[in-house]
């Protein structure tokens, strides 16, 4: 059995600046989505102006080791955090041109420009010392434990656990302990 450490890097460093910038004309009266909506939220509005045309929320990964996440749809805003990894997972809740509103899976919320994001999927391991199993079944064989912040593509996610990669192991892990795939989302 091998074990799947996290991040050797920080995810990002400290946020340069503390506080949003206030006057954010035309953006104020955004009602933000819930990532795991129920059917009384259904009905929320979901912000596109001029954007991608894909489903809003859903889930990226960033394409670069450097990207910004910025407190507006703008280079005029100010950065708000600076992300060093590739293929952290982020949802888009919004889109605004080029731009798109994304969440961390800390709960950070900034704008990023889509072209610093991949549609490739990518799971963040929030729980400890998560069991990836054999099979979709937790009865089966351990194959590798994935330590907190590990990284791993996400190849299906058809129930409650996750069919999942990570140099050279194939799994499943349960869906409850990774960040990167909606509460009710059927990846196939």
């Amino acid at each position: 059995m091998r074990k799947l450490f996290p991040l050797r890097k920080r995810l990002f460093s400290l946020p340069i600046v503390l506080c949003l910038a206030s006057g954010l004309t035309g953006l104020a009266a955004m009602a933000p989505v819930e990532p795991f909506s129920n059917a009384a939220n259904a009905q929320e509005v979901k912000l596109k102006i001029r954007g991608s045309g894909l489903p809003v929320p859903r889930f990226v990964t960033l394409k670069f080791n450097e990207v910004n996440m910025r407190a507006g749809p703008g280079r005029e805003y100010p950065v708000l955090w600076a992300y060093a990894k590739t293929g952290l997972p982020l949802m888009v809740e919004a889109e605004f041109g080029a731009w798109r509103k994304v969440v961390d899976h800390e709960g950070t919320t900034g704008w990023m420009r889509g072209s610093v994001l991949s549609l490739r999927r990518m799971a963040l391991v929030t729980e400890g010392s998560t069991r990836i199993y054999r099979a979709a079944d937790p009865q089966s064989q351990i194959v590798a434990v994935a330590e907190k912040h590990a990284l791993l593509e996400l190849q299906s996610c058809p129930a409650s656990m996750c069919k999942v990669a990570s140099d050279g192991i194939k799994g499943w892990i349960d869906r409850a302990a990774i960040w990167g795939v909606l509460k009710s989302e059927i990846l196939d």
